[in-house]
Parts: C-alpha cells; structure tokens; sequence
C-alpha cells in the first residue's frame, strides 16, 4: 500500500510525506478506481449487447431528426462502447494516467449537457447509459453525470499524483489486450447474440407468461398523405380506401420509467393477423412442441439475398415436423411486397417492433421454443449453413446453438488473467529495482519539491 502511494520522484518515500500530500493521493486513488469501475460497468453493459446501444442511437437520431449514414451510426456505436470500457479500465490500473483522465473528461463534457437535455425534455424513456442492465430516471441519470463531472475534473489535476498497478514500460499491452477483449464482447453481441441477456426473453425462459389479468390496451397509427393519426379501440378506424394506411400499433400510453423499472421483467409479445388485425397469440404460440420464429423487427431491412436462406430453414423445419413463423414489424405493403420478392411458405404475423427487439437481436433472428420454452436465438446470419436442406445439415435443432456462458466466462477468465499478470510483473519490477519502495515516474506534489531529498535509511 505504501508503494502504491509513494510519490514517483526518486526521492520521496511515503513515510516522508506531509500528511496533506498523502491524503490527496488517497482521495485521488479513491475516486479513480470508483470513477473507473463507473465507466467499466456502463461500457460492457453497452458492449455486450452493441444491437441495443445502436438502437439507443438511433432513438436519439430520430427525435433530433438527424438522419446520418448508417454504417457510420454502427461504428459509432461500437466506439462509444470500446472507449467508455477502455478509459474505465485505463484509470482503475493507473495507466495512460493523463490520456485517462482527460479522456474520460471530453466523454463527461458530452455526455453532462446530453443529459440535461433529456432531463429537461424527456425525448427518450431512458437515456440508455448502462444498457438494460441497469435502468434509471433521466434526472438520476443526470445527477450521476453531475458528479462524474467532478471526479473527472479532479482526476485531470490530480491522477499523476498517485502511483500505477501496471509499469508504464508495458501499459500499452494492457491497452491491446483489452481492446481485443471488448472487441470480441461486441462482436459476439452483434453477430450471434448479447452474451449476458437483461432482456425479457433470456434463454430458458418461457416466451410468453402462462397468465394475464387483463388483455393490453392498443391505439392504431394510420398514415395519409404523410400525416400520422393515432385512433384507440373505441375509434372508427379510418377506411383505407380513402387514402389512409395502417403504420403501426402500441400500447396506449408509456407506463413511466418507475412502472418500467418494476416490470421491465415481464413478457409483452402478442402476435397479429395483419390481413384481418386480430390478436391471434394463444393460437399461433402453442406452448408445446417445437417452434421456430423468424424475428424481423425492421422487415423494410432485410436483404432480398436472405431470402434463400429463410426459404430453406423453412423447407429443413417442415421436414423435422418444426412449426415455422415469421414475426414482423411493418405495414402491409411492406409485407406485400416481401410476399411477392420472396414467395414465403410459412405465415407471417405482425407485432412491436420494440418487442420483438428485445425478443432477438438482429434483423433478422431466428428463435427456437421447444414446449414454450426458449431453448435458443441467434441472428440468422450466424448460423453457418447457406442451405439448411444440405445433407450435411443436423436434424436436431439444438445443433445451431451456442453456449454464450461458456464464451463468457473463457473470454473473460483469458483477459482477467493476462491484466494480473501485467499487475504482477509490474510489483515484482519495482521490487526488485527499486531500493525500499521508492518509485521514479510519478508526479511529485508541489509542496514536497523542496523538502526531503535525502533517502531515508
């Protein structure tokens, strides 16, 4: 403990410094390593599940009705991620020290007026900052920024005057390493499927809750002339024939941020006739025997070429006596259209497009009930096989899965051990070349620049 607050200057040793001196490096190990555990936690509950911090975006995108190419959006996502979890991991080990603490501060500088104004005017229901892992108000999550802002104000004067767990000689393969580690979180997040699920549809659970009290409240969107309407149950519903079209259907109202909180748990997923708009989810999601459910939340999205593809899974799930639906968000003429370029043989159902987001991630997905139960999801292009009626491909369903926890834990056993040994090898360095503690790459505080100069014996 007392190399870890020895001041770096090659002449001071802990047992001579002023007792202002050594508090300041205490508070300031302090707020670093809590600072840091903040900026971990937000940034792998993003990474994690990289499909949820773009939709995130993209939420924002819309209501500041900025529309911005795509491809750049998804970079931007995974690098919001990789620098929150990389700064974080940077100030917890004391390296990088100033490119640290200034680099959380510029994050700070954005993140405290974004979240002020989300506060203010609440264009989002949640500002998304540590995922679904963890959901807050959008005046706590304003506060917190408040006192990060402080902590990270106080790191930028103050982090070089506390010591380092990793040499700096090799802080940069602690950089490396764990670039690569939040890498591979984000890609098997975005081509396979968030390995720690918060969502409500976690493997092993059930697809739907066995019972409901009461049957959800709807209001229906339609759309004319490029106008949008909202009409409820008890509304006539407009006739198509005089120009209007149907968008969308939701819930009545947003229940809040506390009530979501609460029940953010709780299963939502109801399935639609689109043709005759009829709740048909105790029909089609039959809770025994297997199923598979194409998921497309953003139909408009899916490329024309997936449709080989999704035309042989079906072809493969008819043939092992596997019931087999596609489950969209979109209008009826985006559905017409899918009909008529890709000649589906299985029914297709509508519903939320938020549901079904948080039933899969990605556009599409492929989930596998097996008796109501979700046995696994995957995005469709993950599973290796092009044509599901190959001789090569297994009958049994449960060969497309993977084991995310096991992906986990070898990912995150691998990277833990390689930064412990970084921490070790760093300690033994300094025991060994440097006589009773005394460091030589910190900064030394400005009232002790003039006192103590000779070693203590």
């Amino acid at each position: 403990m007392h190399s870890l607050l020895s001041s770096n200057s090659g002449a001071k040793r802990v047992l001579g410094l002023s007792p202002d001196a050594l508090l300041v490096r205490t508070i300031t190990w302090i707020i670093r390593e809590l600072t840091g555990a903040v900026f971990i936690f937000s940034g792998f509950t993003k990474a994690v599940d990289p499909w949820g911090t773009l939709y995130k975006i993209q939420d924002y995108l819309a209501v500041m009705g900025l529309e911005i190419w795509p491809s750049l959006v998804k970079v931007g996502a995974f690098s919001l991620c990789a620098v929150e979890f990389i700064v974080g991991v940077m100030l917890c080990f004391g390296s990088f020290r100033r490119t640290a603490a200034w680099g959380a501060t510029a994050i700070m500088c954005f993140m405290l007026p974004l979240s002020l104004w989300i506060a203010l005017y609440n264009p989002v229901p949640d500002c998304g900052c540590f995922g679904d892992a963890l959901i807050i108000s959008n005046w706590a999550t304003f506060w917190k920024n408040v006192v990060l802002m402080l902590a990270v104000l106080w790191l930028s004067f103050f982090n070089r005057c506390a010591g380092w767990l990793i040499n700096p000689a090799i802080q940069w393969i602690g950089l490396i390493v764990t670039s690569f580690f939040c890498v591979a979180i984000e890609a098997a997040g975005y081509f396979y499927q968030p390995l720690i699920d918060f969502r409500p549809y976690p493997v092993g659970s059930r697809l739907t809750e066995e019972s409901a009290d009461e049957e959800p409240e709807y209001k229906f969107i339609y759309e004319r002339n490029g106008v949008k309407k909202e009409f409820s149950e008890s509304d006539e519903l407009p006739d198509e024939s005089d120009g209007w079209v149907f968008v969308n259907r939701m819930p009545v109202s947003d229940p809040g941020i506390e009530s979501r909180v609460s029940t953010r748990n709780e299963k939502s997923l109801r399935l639609w006739d689109f043709e005759a708009e009829e709740d048909v989810t105790e029909d089609v999601l039959d809770p025994t025997g297997d199923r598979i459910i194409l998921v497309m939340p953003e139909l408009e999205k899916v490329s024309i070429a997936m449709t080989w593809k999704i035309n042989s899974l079906h072809d493969w799930a008819a043939t092992h006596d596997i019931d087999m639906i596609g489950a969209v968000a979109a209008t009826r003429e985006d559905i017409a259209t899918w009909e008529d370029l890709s000649m589906p043989e299985y029914p297709i159902y509508t519903s939320e497009d938020t549901v079904l987001k948080e039933l899969a991630r990605g556009n599409p997905a492929v989930v596998f009930v097996h008796d109501g139960v979700i046995r696994w999801k995957s995005t469709l292009r993950a599973i290796n096989t092009d044509d599901f009626m190959s001789p090569e491909t297994a009958s049994n369903p449960m060969a497309f899965s993977h084991n995310d926890k096991a992906i986990l834990i070898n990912t995150s056993a691998l990277y833990v051990s390689i930064m412990a040994c970084l921490v070790t090898f760093s300690f033994l360095f300094r025991m060994k070349f440097t006589p009773r503690g005394i460091t030589r790459d910190d900064k030394v505080l400005p009232e002790e620049s003039s006192s103590h100069d000779t070693p203590v014996r």
